[in-house]
């Protein structure tokens, strides 16, 4: 396997993702759709990182220190949204009940799909 094969499965991977949450929404599991908005952002990172620095990328699930590492300036929004997305990770793993009645309603979930939607473009061809 090549070095753009796995970018490439990388990339494809994220699609699949932000696809998977907006089904997982749409079924009711919020939870489940906040990690996996989560996941979408983190393999387009990971796409892009082995893209610029021409090396497998770091085996981690923070989007703030995987971002660090990625030649591009980030706006405050996009790191506050980086913050929060690898937190819903952990949480949303451990079904953490306090954080998914204050995090994982509808509306938040269908926001967070939205923002996420519009934000890999910007790192995904």
């Amino acid at each position: 396997m090549t070095e753009a094969d796995v970018i490439a499965h990388w990339r494809k991977g994220a699609r699949e993702e932000i696809q998977s949450a907006k089904l997982l929404h749409e079924g009711g599991k919020q939870t489940a759709a906040l990690f996996h908005c989560h996941l979408a952002v983190e393999k387009a990172l990971k796409a892009l990182y082995m893209e610029q620095q021409r090396k497998e990328a770091p085996f981690t699930h923070d989007l703030t220190q995987l971002a660090i590492q990625i030649q591009r300036p980030w706006t405050e929004d996009e790191k506050r949204m980086l913050a929060d997305l690898t937190g819903f990770a952990v949480a949303a793993r451990y079904d953490d009940l306090l954080w998914a009645e204050n995090e994982a309603t509808a509306a938040n979930v269908l926001s967070w799909i939205h923002r996420v939607d519009m934000f890999l473009p910007s790192i995904l061809p």
